[in-house]
């Protein structure tokens, strides 16, 4: 039992962890093994009672005892390290949640999913420890460390020196439902001149060899110092096939990592059902290797997939990878008697999608829709590069522009030399894919002008926007905008066309989703934007009423540039980032569009955000191939039909408030002002009055920045016929005043009809479109 000098004679900090053990009810003794170095771990066994059901005497069917000695190896630095748990050398390695080790080394139970050191300092201090540990015995008394729910536990491979790395899920698809091994070149890099000598390997799944004399000779190291090479070498992944009564084999016997020859390899292998095979393939190779000189040891991976009765923890498989590595000088090393070493190794998923996948979103296999990035500038990268960490890069990648030196101060992107990257001013498309390449994904950088890219289908298809579901913008171009709006895009392949920019001085963020089909689209979320902002005079004021702050960057007409720091611009970023992964992975997201306005806070950390749902347009189209097409919010063609209903058996109307596009010859109306009171109403006609109307659109130039403006007028006909020679004279006078086309829209009971006058004349038939 422990006295008081066999406390004083250990450092501080593990006398209290003692004292502190021996207060728990469960621990019947303590003792501490002498030292004869003071530099030595410190060896506290404990005697500690575990709870077993009264059915059983002193031990449970598993072989946990009624007391059980458990003893803990305190580092003398604890607590900055935690102390190693060791039972006793006879204890059943059957159980799982051992860690791996010679069947001559002490069993060492996994007690924490994590760091024991941090869990001591969390607050339980060496009890908390201590509780993971009676828990552990508890669960190993009941049979119940492997537990179906959570999945089957893994052969535990934890701070094992050497790692192959290699996709799991490459290396999972070759299994097949017979038997079979294949065999894969493999980079090594070996560190041998350490304490702690090591190797990391790395094995591609999708990428088999033939064992031949191309294979053979392409084998070798290349010294990088006296301790140091790298080189190729030779990898086998063997899996197990199944009974003769067609049924799989599985291996449902848990058992600690304890290889430590090749004979004990070949033994692990007949356990897990692919002995056969593996002994079929290593002597292949032998045969191959006949003949060959071997002057330094060769490290030759072998994988043995063990098929466990349910899926692995964490994974929905049940195919468990398990490495090993085999340092061979001779060919009498590969045989099934061969004493030669083995080394055990852990294996580590290489970047993939489905890793990427997994450690954003959980399931590699949940749907997403493809998608292309218009705009790699500071923003468009960082949304870029937030969604293609979790494995979900873009397909195409369009941007006419080149890294200046200033846009390393926000891109996603580094430079390869501060030097060269000033000098060459490469595509920021192509630098954007290069380094999504570096995450496994397969992305097309394209130096082109986006506006050139939509005119033509040819085009689309060359740079694969015909092939994406959803197109985002992040340019903040109105021109791209306007361009992506009118684009005639192959019938059934128009994407959603979302937009994410950055407004004021990069403390508004803004997100619009576009509809099904394109309606609303984002032109329209943009006139319904402005609107928005009419009645919001301290956000209005920061979007457009505020200049930003610039920077010269050179001498010339393109030599200014925002300033904004990285981190603002990345703080609205990253929210931007989710509403693309939100539509893209078609969550939060309905057929109708939508807008999103995040605010970030004086404080320049706490933000808000608040959506917009917007219902599709009405479409109202003239006859005329070449005449403009008008789209109607929802809020205006029901304050339309309302008016109509204030006012039955006449004629009544109001003014048209929106935006006019140029570019896609588009008239787009999102509000109405009611007809003044001295307009005339009757069942022949409709005058629209001038009271009050000036103050009134002086008041939306004001409100709206001018963003939005009249656009035309609008009235009822109690019957479905088109303009009268009354409608067609007004329009032609409100034209010779007016440098866009004149609007005048007809609501009819059966649709809306549209009447377009410019200075030059009619752009459409005088009967008009019809859209019921």
């Amino acid at each position: 039992m422990v006295n008081v000098d066999d406390l004083l004679a250990v450092p501080v900090a593990i006398a209290r962890a003692v004292r502190a053990l021996d207060k728990h009810p469960q621990i019947l003794g303590i003792d501490i093994a002498p030292r004869d170095d003071e530099e030595r771990p410190v060896d506290v066994t404990l005697q500690i009672k575990s709870e077993l059901p009264s059915r059983f005497k002193g031990e449970s069917p598993s072989g946990v005892r009624r007391i059980e000695p458990v003893t803990l190896s305190f580092p003398i630095s604890y607590p900055l390290f935690a102390p190693r748990p060791t039972l006793r050398d006879d204890f059943d390695r059957s159980h799982p949640h051992l860690q791996p080790g010679g069947v001559n080394a002490a069993p060492e139970p996994c007690l924490v999913f994590g760091s024991p050191r941090e869990l001591i300092q969390s607050g339980g201090g060496i009890l908390a420890l201590l509780q993971q540990l009676l828990d552990w015995l508890d669960r190993a008394a009941m049979l119940k460390l492997n537990d179906p729910k959570h999945g089957w536990e893994f052969v535990r491979r934890d701070h094992l020196n050497d790692l192959i790395v290699g996709d799991a899920s490459k290396i999972r698809g070759l299994v097949k439902r017979k038997t079979g091994g294949t065999w894969h070149r493999t980079w090594v890099l070996a560190q041998l001149g350490q304490d702690d000598p090591y190797y990391r390997i790395s094995l591609k799944g999708d990428e088999q060899v033939q064992i031949d004399d191309k294979t053979l000779k392409s084998l070798g190291q290349v010294p990088k110092d006296d301790d140091e090479w790298t080189g190729f070498s030779l990898g086998l992944i063997v899996w197990p096939g199944k009974h003769p009564d067609g049924k799989q084999i599985i291996c449902d016997q848990y058992l600690p990592e304890t290889v430590g020859t090749v004979k004990e390899l070949y033994e692990r292998a007949e356990l897990y059902g692919c002995g056969k095979i593996l002994a079929e393939r290593m002597k292949w190779l032998r045969s191959k290797l006949d003949g060959y000189t071997i002057k330094t040891a060769l490290p030759v991976t072998i994988i043995l997939i063990a098929r466990r009765p349910f899926n692995l923890i964490g994974h929905g498989s049940p195919l468990e990878i398990c490495p090993y590595v085999i340092e061979f000088q001779s060919v009498d090393d590969l045989k099934p008697i061969s004493d030669a070493v083995v080394r055990l190794a852990g294996h580590r998923d290489s970047i993939s999608t489905d890793v990427l996948r997994r450690t954003s979103h959980g399931d590699p296999d949940d749907p997403w829709l493809s998608w292309s990035l218009l705009g790699c500038g500071s923003l468009g990268s960082k949304i870029a590069m937030h969604l293609s960490r979790s494995g979900r890069a873009p397909i195409a990648l369009i941007d006419n522009d080149t890294m200046d030196p200033h846009n390393y101060a926000r891109h996603s992107c580094l430079p390869y030399s501060a030097d060269l990257d000033s000098m060459f001013y490469s595509s920021k498309a192509g630098e954007l894919a290069h380094d999504i390449g570096k995450l496994a994904q397969d992305t097309a950088g394209y130096r082109i002008d986006a506006n050139t890219v939509l005119r033509s289908k040819e085009f689309r298809k060359k740079v694969k926007l015909e092939k994406t579901k959803v197109v985002l913008n992040t340019t903040a171009s109105s021109v791209l905008r306007e361009k992506l709006s009118s684009t005639d895009w192959s019938k059934g392949k128009a994407p959603r066309v979302l937009e994410a920019s950055l407004m004021g001085d990069s403390d508004i963020g803004f997100f619009s989703v576009s509809g099904v089909h394109g309606n609303p689209n984002s032109s329209d979320l943009m006139a319904e934007f402005y609107h928005h902002l009419r009645n919001k005079d301290a956000l209005r004021s920061k979007i457009i009423g505020q200049s930003a702050a610039e920077i010269a960057i050179g001498q010339g007409c393109s030599s200014m540039s925002m300033i904004a720091s990285d981190a603002r611009l990345s703080t609205l970023a990253a929210p931007l980032a989710t509403l693309a992964s939100n539509v893209l992975s078609g969550q939060h997201v309905n057929e109708t569009g939508q807008f999103t306005i995040g605010q970030l806070q004086t404080d320049g950390v706490s933000q808000s955000w608040d959506s917009h749902q917007v219902e599709p347009y009405t479409v109202v189209k003239g006859t005329a191939k070449t005449a403009p097409e008008t789209r109607l919010s929802r809020r205006v063609t029901t304050e339309i039909d309302a008016e109509i209903a204030r006012k039955p058996g006449s004629e009544t109307g109001g003014v048209l408030i929106g935006r006019f596009s140029a570019i896609g010859n588009v008239f787009r109306v999102v509000d109405t002002i009611s007809a003044p009171p001295d307009s005339k109403f009757s069942a022949a006609e409709f005058v629209l009055g001038v009271e009050g109307l000036k103050a009134q659109l002086d008041e939306l130039s004001r409100s709206s920045c001018n963003t939005l403006y009249a656009l035309g007028t609008w009235h009822n006909h109690l019957a479905s016929t088109g303009p009268s020679n009354t409608d067609i004279d007004t329009s032609v006078k409100l034209a010779i005043g007016q440098l866009f086309p004149v609007l005048m829209l007809i609501r009819t009971p059966t649709g809306f009809r549209q009447l377009v006058a410019e200075a030059v004349g009619l752009s459409s038939d005088r009967g008009g479109g019809s859209n019921a």
